[in-house]
């Protein structure tokens, strides 16, 4: 158990460490696995209230987010995934290992990968382990699975695997498979529930559907324990009315599971979770790392929403033009704070600070530009304990503190 909480808070710690994470190897982090498994009823419990299912197999445990018609996941997306390219080979990586003895080396599962890609039914651009950027995205996918406990490494030597990487040569290294690990993340049910068309489901006059009304409530929950906060604009009318309605039931549910606070507001519901949690601060930290991105997309929220009123549904609509001004702004009176890529303009520090943004789910990008959400209402003001510096090679070192 996480020292100095009680059994209730770990297991709700563990609860969002599962939602942060959904795949658990006890090869990886045997203290995760060893809390999932202590509260396995209690978990499995609340993965039942979301319509979700916990599986262990062996010495790993997953949390399947199964599809809630006509809601496919409330999962946020990834705050800074993988390019396309890694995710396809980390794909196809996978494939080749249910094919594959269990141990094997890079080069095998190279070849299987290249062969794979090639196949009739791919439908993927086939990959040429010939071109260095083709092995560097190969792997960076070998990496997306040893970090899941899926690939194990037998060999110590890096220098194998530089070698194979800047040449192409050499086994690159041997590695073990977990097969426990590899069923659970390619798990076919969940990707069958998932790709299925959905039902026949005709709504009513009200433009209510069976299915709808069936998964309502859980549906809710999901988007306010996921996404930690409920907009009710971002609703159909007749789930944004059924949340208005059941808001306290929603609010006691989600504060069960995650040992959270919800707070209630006119826009929405917000769930704040506790701060001194090792998953909350895991689900939390990459956005208020005290880094020079972070620190200045907070100051391009003030600077874009000071003294503008938001809607009734507690937005702000920015166009692109205001968007641009305040960026010039930003940069011009933090010239000498801005990191080397930043210092290009205005324009390339925008993009930097946009993605930061977005991947908070703080704003929305429209083609006219901007939406800011009610949920950045949290963060006001930022002050900077010291300022953002360089390192000798122009990368971020530690920033000013939001």
């Amino acid at each position: 158990m996480t020292a100095g909480l009680t059994t209730r808070a770990d297991a709700q710690d563990t609860f969002v460490g599962l939602l942060t994470a959904p795949l658990v190897s006890a090869r990886v982090d045997a203290a995760r696995f060893h809390a999932v498994i202590r509260h396995r009823a209690q978990l499995s419990e609340w993965c039942a209230r979301l319509g979700y299912r916990l599986v262990i197999t062996g010495a790993v445990a997953r949390l399947h987010r199964d599809p809630s018609a006509p809601q496919r996941t409330a999962a946020p997306p990834a705050w800074d995934p993988p390019p396309r390219r890694v995710l396809v080979l980390t794909t196809l990586i996978a494939a080749a290992c249910e094919s594959t003895d269990v141990t094997t080396t890079v080069q095998i599962l190279s070849d299987e990968v290249r062969a794979l890609s090639a196949s009739p039914g791919a439908y993927v651009t086939p990959y040429n382990p010939d071109r260095r950027p083709e092995r560097q995205a190969f792997i960076r996918g070998l990496g997306q699975l040893a970090a899941l406990g899926i690939l194990l490494r037998r060999t110590s030597d890096e220098a194998l695997l530089r070698q194979w990487e800047e040449d192409g040569t050499g086994v690159g290294g041997g590695f073990e498979i977990d097969q426990d690990a590899l069923l659970q993340f390619t798990d076919p049910h969940t990707v069958s529930l998932a790709l299925q068309p959905p039902a026949d489901d005709s709504p009513d006059d009200d433009g209510d559907t069976p299915a709808r009304i069936a998964t309502r409530g859980q549906r809710l929950l999901r988007i306010l324990v996921e996404d930690t906060a409920l907009l009710y604009a971002d609703l159909h009318p007749l789930d944004a009315e059924y949340a208005r309605g059941q808001r306290s039931w929603l609010a006691v549910r989600a504060a069960d599971m995650t040992g959270g606070t919800v707070e209630m507001r006119a826009e929405g519901m917000m769930l704040r979770l506790p701060p001194d949690r090792s998953a909350s601060a895991l689900a939390i930290v990459q956005f208020l790392a005290a880094t020079s991105a972070p620190w200045f997309a907070l100051n391009m929220l003030d600077a874009t929403t000071s003294g503008r009123q938001p809607d009734e549904a507690g937005r702000i609509t920015l166009g692109g033009a205001e968007v641009e001004t305040a960026a010039t702004r930003v940069y011009q009176d933090n010239y000498g704070a801005l990191t080397k890529v930043m210092k290009e303009s205005p324009a390339k520090m925008l993009s930097i600070v946009q993605e930061v943004l977005l991947g908070a789910g703080l704003i929305r990008q429209t083609e006219a530009g901007w939406v800011v959400l009610p949920v950045a209402a949290r963060y006001r003001d930022p002050k900077a304990v010291w300022e953002p510096a360089l390192d000798d090679f122009g990368d971020d070192t530690e920033a000013g503190e939001p």
